[in-house]
């Protein structure tokens, strides 16, 4: 065999490993480009509506600050609380803190108006596949939670704002994709206090 059949051969053997490895990965199940146009685009949005709500003053002391989304993570909205708001809620509604689908403060809803057409765009491309599909739509999911950890990260929220993404009708699976995320980007103070609230202690690993 000559050197340049054997490097053919090499090189073939290396594309279909990649093949095999993106198609297994979950990491992977959608492509790196969508999954980086949905962080890149949540993360500004993100920003933008925590200057807007600075500005309205209800950042002075912000208790929560979460994304909601279906459970296809097709689209999404923000909303958010201010620790006085939660005080005076949870006289008469315990645990209101960390049940963020009552929560009512936001602010220009249009700020995600593009996170939600890429999120459609890419779910509709994924459509049909169920498996693939499945992962994808994690990969969605996960993309909405690292944009929010990319925000505390550089400081846009303080480590005590607890930070959430989370369906508002939510399936078992997606209640656990919510927890893992809670868990990554917020203190373990906060994450546990989420997991008692909503009962959702039992999909820790």
């Amino acid at each position: 065999m000559t050197p340049e059949a054997r490097a053919k051969i090499m090189e073939a053997m290396f594309a279909g490993l990649k093949r095999n490895q993106a198609a297994t990965s979950p990491e992977t199940a959608v492509p790196d480009s969508a999954a980086d146009e949905v962080r890149r685009l949540t993360g500004s949005a993100i920003r933008r509506a925590a200057e807007e709500l600075r500005k309205s003053g209800d950042t002075s002391d912000l208790f929560g600050f979460a994304l909601c989304t279906d459970d296809d993570v097709r689209s999404v909205y923000h909303v958010a609380s201010t620790r006085e708001w939660v005080r005076q809620e949870e006289a008469h509604y315990p645990g209101i803190g960390f049940i963020y689908v009552e929560w009512v403060h936001s602010a220009n809803e249009q700020l995600f108006d593009a996170v939600s057409s890429a999120l459609g765009t890419h779910a509709d491309q994924d459509y049909g596949s169920a498996a693939g599909g499945n992962a994808a739509r994690d990969r969605r999911f996960q993309s909405l939670v690292l944009a929010l950890k990319d925000c505390r990260d550089e400081g846009v929220f303080d480590e005590n704002t607890f930070l959430c993404v989370g369906s508002t009708d939510p399936s078992e699976h997606l209640e656990s994709l919510a927890m893992k995320g809670v868990d990554l980007i917020n203190p373990k103070i906060l994450a546990d206090q989420f997991a008692n609230a909503l009962e959702y202690g039992k999909y820790r690993g």
